[in-house]
């Protein structure tokens, strides 16, 4: 008998909460999807540095998977509560007949089980799919060939999706069994004819809030666009906690402060149903205030790292070449000492390996980015570290940066007496730096003071390294005589091999690993295949990680709000029925479904969006300090997607909505 009544129910549950069903399949999909990813290199052609950007994605995604399964364990479990409370009234009619809370509890076993096992067989069957087109895709981001495209099946991503997602089930079935066994006969009878809670009356109370909801977020709004990313310290936390504080109070006074607004306006509030929708969005908003400032903050979040992460990731590929122009780049990690030097020591002969080479330093100087940038410029680039932190600009000779030049196959520069020149790797601060040499602005180095040259600001990046560096966000070139008695801030060497540049890296991999260890990293070693493959590793790892965190908080958003709004529509079915027995046809009814739950999902997207074009402010910095990439294209694409899973959500709650209120 349990059996049979369990699949009844399934069926029937399935029928009314498909929206439940399809996003525990969908989340299964994605969760067997990104974590099957290390299983997909044996279709390419793969190097052993390439090898391990794939062992960095998998260790990463596992701990992603970690928090994801909380995110997911949350919604399911949310879910739950949903549909037990919507099937109050079933559970009574059993406890009337005699059945036991425990019975009931096995009934609602018996469904986890079925439910869970098609969801996660259906789910891990489209996830196997959906991997497939995720190789193709992966392959292309490491540049790297599928050597032959073969149906790949991950058992490890299998065994995790299958642990996590039983071990999510099990919970679910002792939050269920909790539940039943809490609550009275009378209140499962009763529970549809109960009213909401109202949590504000006076309307005074409401807008004073409301004012003070809106002041919070001006506050943050305003501290995060003055204060930028480049200092991350304890005082960031300030306008993210007013931020999400600003946001709570929003929702805390938006229902009785939007009643009144509507009913300020008799005409629009008394036509149609616009009165009996309104009265239905405030009673729902008054008891989901907390739900409603969660999926607020998710779907920022879930934007604003969609368009971070992508962006970033092309910034990262996008340097590359001007990140490894040489073979290797060796850097002394001791203050005054001479990479040169310090190789002699180790008895590392460079002649041995190197086809050429080049040696060079950076120097201190006393002069900050505010001594040299305008005002205007200082705000600019205060999204840099070493500009809003007024750092010292460093020196370097004029011949040590023109025997770079030549070693890259660029134009070499020419400095007449008591002139300089300046260089960048931040194309983004190009512009700032020539409205400097513009305004000819001196310089004191060491000595008499500096004019700029007639040499416009040179874009160039001088060593390899896995991101652009920071000491070279700016350097003045000035004739080697101004800067004796500097200190030395970096000491580095760039060199090419020669001959069978395999047989020498492996050669020259071997000695440097030994006189690495010997010294304790004293010196760094900046290799072109190793930066090649790992800043690939990262550029995939930051994609990845956007689209599976954005996409999950998206799929959750949506899908609370579509279950809270197909809760509310089951809770109405007497009063739509009281709107027909008066008169209120089908278009009508259908009309204010539609518009209850287009304000429903509009609400917390609206003010995600607010602080979305805020916090893509700040995105745009974080992409233009790694390096050069408009962002724009980014934030369509995390438009598009947001459009269809918000979008595909709010089209199947409407239909659903109304098919539970026809039928």
């Amino acid at each position: 008998m349990y059996s049979r009544l369990a699949l009844r129910n399934m069926k029937r549950s399935l029928k009314d909460y498909t929206i439940y069903f399809l996003t525990l399949v969908f989340g299964v999909c994605i969760f067997y999807t990104f974590n099957s990813i290390e299983s997909q290199k044996v279709m390419m052609e793969v190097n052993s540095y390439q090898e391990s950007g794939f062992e960095m994605i998998s260790k990463v995604m596992e701990v992603a998977s970690v928090f994801i399964s909380f995110i997911l364990g949350f919604l399911i479990i949310y879910a739950n509560g949903y549909l037990i409370k919507r099937r109050k009234k079933e559970f009574g009619v059993y406890m009337t007949l005699g059945m036991e809370k425990r019975s009931i509890s096995k009934i609602l076993f018996m469904e986890t089980i079925i439910i869970g096992l098609i969801s996660l067989g259906i789910g891990l069957i489209l996830g196997m799919f959906l991997s497939q087109g995720l190789s193709i895709l992966t392959a292309k981001m490491f540049q790297t060939k599928l050597t032959s495209f073969k149906f790949i099946f991950s058992k490890s991503a299998c065994v995790k999706t299958i642990g996590c997602f039983g071990l999510i089930y099990i919970v679910v079935f002792l939050f269920n069994s909790i539940s039943i066994g809490k609550i009275n006969l009378i209140d499962l009878i009763t529970s549809s004819r109960k009213n909401q809670k109202v949590t504000i009356k006076n309307i005074w109370v409401s807008f004073i809030i409301f004012i003070l909801s809106i002041t919070t977020l001006g506050i943050a709004y305003y501290m995060v666009l003055k204060q930028g990313v480049a200092e991350l310290n304890g005082f960031n936390l300030i306008p993210i906690i007013l931020g999400c504080i600003g946001t709570f109070l929003f929702f805390f006074s938006l229902s009785g402060f939007l009643l009144k607004i509507a009913q300020s306006n008799k005409k629009s509030y008394l036509k149609d149903l616009n009165m009996f929708v309104l009265r239905q969005i405030n009673s729902k908003i008054n008891t989901t205030f907390i739900s409603m400032t969660f999926i607020c903050l998710m779907i920022f979040f879930a934007i604003c790292t969609l368009s971070a992460g992508l962006g970033v990731s092309k910034s990262l590929n996008n340097d590359i070449k001007d990140l490894t122009q040489f073979d290797v780049t060796l850097t002394s990690n001791i203050g005054n000492k001479d990479i040169e030097k310090a190789l002699k020591e180790s008895n590392l002969d460079i002649n041995k390996y190197a086809e050429k080479y080049v040696k060079y330093c950076t120097y201190g100087s006393n002069i900050g980015f505010k001594d040299f940038f305008t005002e205007d410029g200082m705000k600019k680039g205060s999204s840099f570290y070493p500009v809003a932190t007024n750092q010292s600009i460093p020196v370097i000779k004029l011949s040590d940066f023109n025997n770079i030049m030549r070693m890259i196959g660029k134009a070499e520069i020419k400095l007449n007496k008591h002139e300089y020149a300046s260089y960048t790797n931040a194309t983004s601060l190009t512009k700032i730096i020539q409205e400097s040499l513009d305004r000819k602005t001196k310089i004191n180095i060491n000595g008499p003071s500096l004019d700029p040259s007639k040499n416009k600001v040179i874009e160039v990046t001088t060593s390899n390294s896995t991101i652009k560096n920071a000491n070279d966000m700016c350097v003045f070139i000035v004739e080697d005589s101004a800067v004796d008695g500097l200190n030395i801030i970096k000491s580095s060497l760039n060199l090419n091999f020669k001959g069978d540049k395999l047989a020498m890296e492996k050669g020259f991999n071997k000695e440097v690993k030994g006189l690495i260890d010997r010294n304790k990293n004293t010196i760094l070693v900046f290799e072109k295949e190793v930066i090649l493959a790992s800043s690939t590793g990262i550029g995939v790892v930051v994609s990845y990680l956007a689209i599976y965190i954005g996409v999950i908080f998206l799929i959750t958003s949506a899908a609370v709000l579509a279950l809270q709004q197909l809760s509310e529509s089951a809770d109405n079915i007497e009063r739509y029925k009281l709107l027909r027995k008066i008169g209120v046809d089908d278009k009508m009814i259908n009309k204010s479904i539609l518009t209850q739950v287009g304000i429903y999902f509009m609400m917390p997207l609206s003010l995600a969006i607010v602080h979305s074009i805020v916090g893509l402010k700040i995105v745009s910095n974080v992409v233009s300090v790694v390096g050069n990439e408009n962002i724009i294209k980014y934030i369509l694409i995390t438009s598009l997607i947001l459009l269809t899973i918000y979008g595909g959500y709010f089209a199947a709650t409407y239909n659903g909505a109304k098919k539970m209120v026809k039928s």
